[in-house]
């Protein structure tokens, strides 16, 4: 039998200020275009509402044929466009049963074209990571108006789709939503792409971290960590704090190498160069590096929190340590000295990613969330 949503339409909206470009810029757009090129198999057709200008045209070659990319063909701000998506598109949302948002930021857009342009469509309000947690190192008055728009979003949603079991808790005890309104629909992985390289010779004295350099990251404690370890430590990605960080281990005499921005479909293979990833945050959703790293079958240390510890059981499939310096260089020391540990969990943790967050898998889901919608 067809899928419900085989003769519908979804409107898909980017992250308030964000375009295709800049997710290539960022080596991301590989990754966040995946899960739509799955899903387009099973919808009428697509819509991809970007904050770019015309030149967003040219990602049109990496889309399923049947998803549309529908640019800011405005010189308005951002959020004013945002405010005015409805408006200026009434034409193509009025034919869209579904308005998705890819995060908090900007999925008022969402809710606003469903409200004017189709009020039997369903909003359904996705986040990668909840926003009022990740705001708690802003001022007081951006922290209020983020709970207040927060709490908004959740309560005219149809549907709310979050990352981890941690996230729906919290947000149920914060906003009193119900449990069958928030649907936890993990983060995926292509294991086709992330997977085990064994072949390719390894950095034996290197360990390697994946993602932004920024506070909630932890990245301090982690340099502390491997001081007298004679460890190197690589870090992929960007952020304000690679500076201070350069600084901070030269002072320390730790090895550090900042590997910059690295395109999503190079990552797998600069992985598999490494037998150790670390995850050293103090705060989390459910971390995409994470999971990839695992796919790539890493021996994965990551801090004891929630959203890290709902992927790695310790001594199973990762290590888990506390997002101190003493309890990451033990954690870290572990490893490093005993190679069938490492083995051990990188084998489980790639059978892990492949059974829980494998983006075919992901994509099944996802899709009978908008089939018990259209109910």
């Amino acid at each position: 039998m067809p899928p419900k949503t085989r003769n519908k339409n979804l409107a898909f909206f980017l992250t308030c200020g964000l375009s295709l470009k800049k997710w290539s810029e960022t080596g991301l757009l590989e990754r966040e275009i995946a899960l739509y090129n799955l899903l387009a198999s099973q919808f009428q057709k697509i819509y991809f509402f970007t904050y770019g200008n015309r030149q967003e045209l040219a990602f049109q070659k990496y889309l399923a044929s049947n998803i549309e990319i529908i640019f800011k063909n405005s010189r308005l701000p951002d959020f004013l466009y945002s405010l005015l998506i409805p408006l200026c598109h009434r034409h193509i949302l009025k034919s869209c049963s579904f308005f998705k948002s890819n995060q908090a930021n900007g999925a008022w857009s969402a809710y606003l074209s469903k409200l004017m342009c189709n009020r039997g469509g369903k909003f359904v309000f996705r986040t990668g990571f909840t926003w009022s947690l990740f705001a708690r190192e802003e001022n007081k008055i951006l922290r209020f108006f983020t709970v207040i728009l927060e709490a908004w979003l959740y309560r005219v949603c149809d549907s709310a789709l979050v990352s981890s079991a941690a996230d729906k808790a919290y947000l149920q005890k914060q906003y009193h939503l119900s449990s069958t309104k928030l649907i936890v629909l993990a983060n995926y992985v292509d294991t086709d792409l992330f997977k085990p390289q064994p072949y390719l010779p390894k950095l034996a004295k290197s360990i390697v971290y994946v993602g932004r350099l920024h506070p909630q990251k932890n990245l301090f404690n982690l340099v502390m960590a491997l001081q007298y370890t004679n460890l190197k430590l690589d870090i992929i990605g960007q952020g304000k704090l690679k500076d201070k960080l350069e600084k901070f281990a030269r002072s320390l005499d730790v090895s550090i190498q900042f590997l910059g921005i690295i395109p999503h479909q190079n990552l797998p293979n600069l992985l598999n160069r490494y037998k150790i990833y670390v995850l050293p945050s103090l705060y989390e959703g459910l971390p995409k590096a994470l999971i990839e790293a695992m796919a790539c079958g890493l021996a994965c240390l990551g801090a004891n929190i929630p959203g890290i510890k709902e992927v790695i059981q310790h001594n199973v499939n990762g290590y888990l340590v506390n997002p101190n310096v003493k309890s990451m260089r033990k954690g870290i020391q572990n490893l490093v000295q005993d190679d069938r540990l490492r083995n051990r969990l990188g084998n489980e943790a790639r059978q892990t990613i492949e059974k829980k967050f494998n983006l075919k898998n992901i994509a099944k889901q996802e899709i009978k969330i908008y089939e018990l919608l259209s109910k």
